[in-house]
């Protein structure tokens, strides 16, 4: 449903500039109208996007200060994230870099800060849930809470070595 909003914006974008091409003024009139039409549907998908965390707000994470459970942990995590693919990229996406940040509390409780490789990638409606998923079953984790962001935007430099590799990237 989100994706059809954006795509009936655009398209009455598009017969607003189609429109406002007329000298009549009822047909600028009809151009207005589809216009505060797209915006009133670009704002109901903006409402209903996931909460935009700055990554670049966050406080630094501090490198390898977890406990040795913790740690553990974390290990699983990741490996559960590993499990998960973009179906557009043949690589999972933990190695695509799509994980900004993993939290781990002593008492269980994750917070997984990720983006997807755009905005309006197909994945969004399934990809943030799978993950929450898969990251809710391991053991030792209580809660799950799952931030997608935007900022800073994905681009090839957060993908691993691996994933480069795998696929044909070279650096």
């Amino acid at each position: 449903m989100d994706d059809f909003l954006l795509r009936e914006a655009e398209h009455k974008e598009a017969v607003a500039a189609e429109l406002e091409k007329s000298p009549e003024p009822a047909v600028l009139k009809e151009a207005k109208h589809q216009r505060d039409t797209a915006a009133e549907l670009r704002r109901e998908w903006e409402r209903r996007q996931p909460a935009k965390v700055a990554v670049a707000d966050l406080p630094p994470e501090p490198e390898n200060q977890d406990s040795p459970e913790i740690a553990v942990l974390r290990e699983y995590i990741i490996d559960a994230m590993k499990s998960c693919y973009d179906p557009e990229i043949p690589v999972n996406i933990y190695d695509l870099g799509l994980i900004y940040k993993i939290d781990i509390a002593d008492d269980g409780k994750v917070h997984v800060i990720m983006t997807l490789t755009a905005p309006g990638c197909p994945a969004a409606g399934v990809l943030p849930g799978e993950v929450e998923q898969k990251v809710r079953s391991v053991p030792g984790v209580s809660d799950v809470q799952l931030d997608l962001v935007w900022e800073p935007p994905w681009d090839q430099s957060k993908m691993s070595q691996a994933a480069r590799l795998q696929l044909g990237i070279d650096w």
